[in-house]
């Protein structure tokens, strides 16, 4: 049977390097500190035929995603899903 022992961790003083636990839990610690301050950046959303496929920043940067999957494939149904409320706008191309 083979028992477990626990990792040894010593303090090191001015420019030694840090052990591999420290590090781990010094980068953890700016993980989470960085979440906390984040906000969320995704509001717009691509829909195609139903399911959900894409995220953009900006309603300008969805809207040229959906038109050129539009002109790729016209057939399928595209449209802009707002994150932020329940809004939902049907990209279809311009008529020539």
């Amino acid at each position: 049977m083979q028992v477990s022992r626990s990792l040894k961790v010593h303090k090191v003083k001015g420019d030694e390097p840090l052990t591999a636990t420290e590090q781990i839990h010094v980068v953890a610690a700016k993980k989470n500190d960085q979440l906390e301050h984040e906000l969320p950046k995704i509001s717009y959303k691509l829909e195609v035929d139903g399911r959900l496929k894409s995220e953009h920043p900006t309603q300008e940067a969805a809207l040229t995603a959906a038109l050129e999957l539009k002109r790729k494939f016209p057939q399928i149904r595209v449209a802009i899903v707002d994150t932020k409320g329940p809004k939902r706008i049907a990209v279809e191309l311009p008529q020539a």
